[in-house]
């Protein structure tokens, strides 16, 4: 995986691994569990793969809204057969 830091511009993240080559992306608008764990809800409502994606829901379900974890990012898979899979998001 190659990372940036969240405040970088597209001319920056395209200097580090050009936009041609692979899709820079970032996780954002996350609702997760107010006390920080990474227990499970039942509805899975909360967390990278989450439903939630507004800071309104996410007060309403008794959650932290985070509106960008961590930093930009691309996926690597080296030992792909092409560019397309080696690249793929």
């Amino acid at each position: 995986m190659y990372t940036a830091p969240r405040d970088m511009s597209e001319d920056q993240l395209n200097e580090r691994v050009p936009v041609s080559v692979a899709k820079w992306h970032a996780h954002v608008n996350l609702c997760f569990q107010p006390d920080g764990s990474r227990r499970r809800m039942t509805r899975k409502l909360l967390g990278l793969k989450g439903t939630i994606a507004t800071e309104s829901e996410c007060q309403q379900a008794g959650g932290r809204f985070v509106p960008q974890a961590g930093g930009w990012m691309i996926h690597v898979y080296p030992f792909e057969s092409t560019p397309v899979k080696i690249w793929t998001h």
